[in-house]
């Protein structure tokens, strides 16, 4: 189903609801004409309030029209005395056209504006996804920076001319390519003429010369290639240089937790957000929010100013109160956008408050906006600073949570152990830059290695943790083995002089422990066991075959 029919369905849904909610609006109306009371008084002027937002969501303008007029009078009445019967007469009248009038006509909801405006926000691709051209007429050359590259996980092909790589990329392109200049069938000016093409197309050339003269890197900055390397290129920088540059960090889309007590909201909101590439989680009741919390973390807020029993003011500074969302951004929802509202919510610890009759562009625009800020500031807070990884707090973080949910559905969790072997001899030999270098090397294998929904750490120093939930034994010994062989493959190379790196691991599974803190000690002692017996190896329980 399209996002346009999504949306029409969801009108259709809440047309259908709409005499419903009319008669009981209207019930709760002659309540308080019977007895006047501030309670009963604020549960009519919010459903009022709720069905002016619905009413502007869903372009209905005449069901507007009438509610405006009822949310203006029924809000002075708010803080005043029971109203004189001309008052009374006036809203009954307002109330007898609210539940007449007639629904045709009607445009429809707003959604087409959303639609003709490109998605201003496109998640990342999944990581095994991304795959590279190498185009080398030097076999050996080509084959040497393949084989290192895969050895990071990537999908690499390599061309000996560039005639045969277009006819594959004419039918499935390239994410990458990696570009020698001197080849036997094309010159450099047209080589370079089709970089140019191909970073128009949003396909990234690395070029990859001999040559490395202010002269060859112009050209390579007029054809707006994105990166220039002179042969022979470190392999780890490369690395570093196509994570950055195909942004294989964003594990996942910014994700937004909304909350509104009409879940036609909720499925508005929700369907146009996703329909532009973010993850949602809608929730039609405040206290859902902190249980959601647990397996969901946001990196933005949407809460409903108007919401029965907890409105969104009072869930805002809830949420402020919770040490891992204190700077993480706040939306407040209201059809009621008047500065004094503003002033409000903001007091409250809110970044700002959106207009329920905001078109769906710019709506979409303000909330991958203040996403995107809320994710890089808790990625800046969560992550270390060299090899861009959860650090210590954070995986232990991760680790737990897996650990309990496992426990608690009767599923699995992998919690491993890693350390670099003869870290400090890398590192006296080679200098700090030399074992940064390896650490890079292998935060950047992990994170093309792993699946997203896995957790990779710097626990401290050259010791690293991986969380696997929901892996069996036996893949997640395979999975663990191959990244440790692949690591032990990758040649460094520093001030002329290369060399190579490996690893021992300690691997223990969630079913051997009683509790989480057993995990870590048995995992860690399973570390220094593999140390012991001669590292480049990994030790788990017998039981970890099963």
């Amino acid at each position: 189903m399209s996002f346009e029919d999504s949306l029409e369905q969801l009108k259709r849904q809440f047309l259908h609801a709409l005499p419903d909610k009319k008669k009981q609006i209207i019930t709760l109306w002659i309540s308080l004409r019977k007895n006047w009371n501030a309670h009963m008084l604020s549960a009519v002027y919010r459903e009022v309030h709720n069905l002016k937002g619905s009413s502007e969501t869903f372009g209905l303008s005449e069901t507007k029209h009438i509610v405006d007029k009822l949310e203006l009078q029924l809000k002075g009445l708010l803080n005043a005395p029971a109203p004189e019967l001309p008052t009374i007469k006036g809203l009954d009248t307002l109330f007898h056209q609210l539940l007449q009038n007639n629904m045709r006509g009607q445009p429809s909801a707003p959604v087409v504006e959303a639609q003709m405006q490109q998605s201003p926000y496109k998640p990342a691709k999944a990581r095994h996804d991304h795959h590279i051209a190498i185009i080398e007429d030097d076999g050996n050359v080509g084959a040497m920076i393949t084989k290192q590259l895969r050895e990071f996980g990537f999908s690499v092909q390599h061309f000996l001319n560039f005639t045969s790589f277009l006819v594959v990329q004419n039918e499935t392109p390239f994410d990458l390519i990696l570009l020698d200049l001197i080849l036997p069938d094309w010159t450099e000016e047209a080589l370079f003429e089709a970089a140019t093409e191909f970073e128009k197309n949003n396909t990234r050339v690395f070029v990859l010369s001999s040559r490395g003269d202010f002269d060859m890197r112009l050209l390579a900055i007029r054809a707006n290639v994105s990166e220039y390397f002179v042969k022979p290129a470190e392999t780890t920088l490369l690395v570093r240089k196509i994570h950055q540059s195909l942004k294989m960090s964003e594990k996942q889309p910014l994700k937004v937790l909304l909350v509104d007590d009409q879940q036609s909201m909720v499925d508005y909101f929700s369907s146009l957000l996703r329909s532009h590439g973010l993850m949602v989680k809608g929730l039609s009741s405040a206290e859902q929010v902190l249980p959601a919390l647990e397996q969901f973390e946001p990196d933005l807020f949407i809460f409903d100013l108007y919401m029965p029993e907890v409105n969104g003011l009072e869930l805002a500074k809830m949420i402020r109160q919770l040490d891992k969302y204190t700077s993480s951004p706040i939306l407040v929802l209201s059809s009621d956008d008047t500065m004094q509202n503003k002033v409000s919510i903001i007091q409250a610890g809110s970044d700002d408050l959106i207009s329920k009759q905001t078109a769906p562009s710019l709506f979409v625009a303000q909330v991958i906006s203040r996403a995107q800020r809320g994710h890089d500031i808790r990625s800046s807070a969560s992550r270390d600073s060299l090899t861009g990884l959860l650090n210590h707090t954070q995986i232990l973080v991760a680790a737990r949570r897996c650990y309990n949910v496992a426990r608690r559905i009767n599923s699995q969790v992998c919690i491993a152990m890693f350390d670099l072997d003869h870290f400090k001899k890398v590192n006296d030999t080679y200098g700090h830059a030399g074992g940064d270098k390896v650490l890079l090397a292998f935060a950047h294998l992990l994170q093309q290695s792993l699946r997203q929904t896995d957790f990779t750490g710097r626990y401290g120093g050259e010791e690293f943790m991986l969380v696997l939930p929901d892996m069996q034994k036996p893949l997640a010994i395979a999975k663990l083995n191959a990244i440790r062989e692949s690591f032990s493959h990758i040649v460094f190379v520093e001030d002329g002089v290369e060399f190579k790196v490996t690893l021992s691991g300690g691997l223990v599974f969630s079913d051997e422990c009683e509790e989480f803190q057993d995990c870590l000690l048995l995992a860690d002692k399973h570390l220094y066991e593999a140390k012991r017996l001669g590292r480049n190896q990994l030790v788990f329980s017998p039981s970890g075959q099963d």
